[in-house]
């Protein structure tokens, strides 16, 4: 049985006992009335959860919405019960559950944006985005007790209907208001912020309006300084400028904002140097990067760079060196490639085979993985598809990969 199904069942369960023991404790004085109600109640709960034990739970809900009334009492109740149902999978009975509250007369102001909010939980679940976003907007308009959970879907909605500009402004209210004592799920949203400029600054560049692209740019360092992704954008833009200068100075920044990525910069940065005819400064910073890092892209990078200045003989010993220091299954590709064209007959044809069984190797493996959930794949997603966490996914490091 399927264990959130389960929990349901025995939760309910367990409010239809607590109901029924508070139920005959408040009344035990009037024993004549209780023994009269007894038998119409009880077992409608009874069959209520039969209902859901027969996989009914629509006529599960009707009984408990009709038993349990909603009051101060039993709110817990409903809106534990209807955010079950939504984690169930079951989103059309927990919007049930929620707009039941919602429509009970009575009931204090937070307890009505509880549910509420609650419910734009369901739309959101249900991928009925614009309704959640109408009723989150109006509690954040109403200066709702709920406004900082209210901000922080708002920014997922925005998130996932690609309104960067409106994730952005949902993101600023929340820092304004609650930065001082933000949590962990604040931070990250507030930290998302760079990414959301950064992909208004993407959307820019595609479009040639590098103007704009650069404002963009200059926003995302403004929410975080070390972002990576907006010196990659920066740096393009440079070049397609024809700036190479200006690119290899923002370019060279990122080993100082975050190692790991250093590898993403490295085809870029070759071009620059390559424009600019300092092969020099391309492997002064190459040995610098090493000499900070174990990557198997600048190893191989720097591999290349000796075999141009000081040729096939230098290039061989350095990539070996390196292989018996940190072995690689890309290094090992390489070396093969270097000296295929050196060897002849049969020792040829067995670098050949050796080559087309570690290069297939390398397809079949994942090249990045995210540090949160544990998704992987061949390419880099600012974004986690899985876990929608923002610059989680990095190369994978070691042997098999970076």
């Amino acid at each position: 049985m399927d264990p959130s199904f389960l929990l349901l069942v025995l939760f309910v369960l367990a409010v239809a006992i607590g109901w029924y023991l508070g139920r005959h404790s408040m009344h035990k004085q009037q024993q004549a009335e209780t023994e009269e109600s007894r038998p119409e109640s009880v077992p409608r709960y009874l069959k209520g959860i039969n209902y859901l034990m027969t996989d009914e739970p629509d006529k599960a809900v009707d009984i408990f919405l009709d038993v349990l009334d909603v009051n101060a009492d039993t709110l817990e109740t409903h809106i534990t019960l209807g955010n079950l149902l939504r984690r169930k999978g079951e989103v059309d009975r927990a919007v049930r559950i929620h707009q039941n509250i919602l429509s009970t007369t009575g009931l204090g102001e937070e307890v009505k944006h509880l549910a509420q909010l609650e419910l734009a939980r369901d739309y959101h679940s249900a991928g009925l985005l614009d309704r959640a976003e109408n009723l989150l907007q109006e509690m954040v308009e109403m200066n709702s007790a709920c406004r900082r959970e209210c901000l922080l879907l708002l920014v997922e909605i925005y998130r996932d209907e690609k309104e960067w500009e409106k994730a952005i402004h949902a993101a600023n209210l929340l820092r304004r208001r609650l930065l001082p004592l933000a949590s962990s799920k604040d931070i990250d949203t507030l930290i998302a912020q760079s990414h959301f400029c950064c992909e208004l600054a993407e959307a820019a560049f595609e479009q040639r309006d590098y103007l704009t692209a650069r404002r963009w740019i200059k926003q995302a360092f403004g929410y975080d300084k070390s972002c990576v992704r907006a010196s990659l954008i920066w740096g393009r833009l440079q070049i397609e400028k024809g700036r190479y200068r200006d690119a290899v100075k923002i370019l060279k920044r990122i080993p100082q904002q975050n190692r790991k990525f250093i590898p993403e910069a490295l085809n870029l940065l070759a071009r620059c140097y390559q424009q600019l005819g300092d092969f020099k400064g391309y492997q002064k910073f190459l040995k610098q990067c090493l000499s900070e890092t174990d990557s198997v892209s600048v190893m191989l990078q720097m591999a290349d760079s000796i075999h141009q200045v000081e040729g096939y003989e230098a290039a061989v010993r350095f990539v070996g060196n390196e292989l018996t220091r940190r072995p690689s299954i890309r290094g090992l590709s390489h070396f093969i490639e270097m000296h295929e064209p050196h060897t002849s007959g049969r020792a040829r044809e067995n670098l050949t085979l050796l080559k087309q069984l570690v290069d297939r190797l390398i397809s079949i493996k994942p090249s990045y993985r995210c540090n949160n959930c544990g998704f992987s794949g061949k390419k880099l997603h600012w974004l986690c598809p899985s876990c929608k966490s923002w610059g989680s996914v990095n190369l994978i490091q070691g042997v098999e990969g970076e």
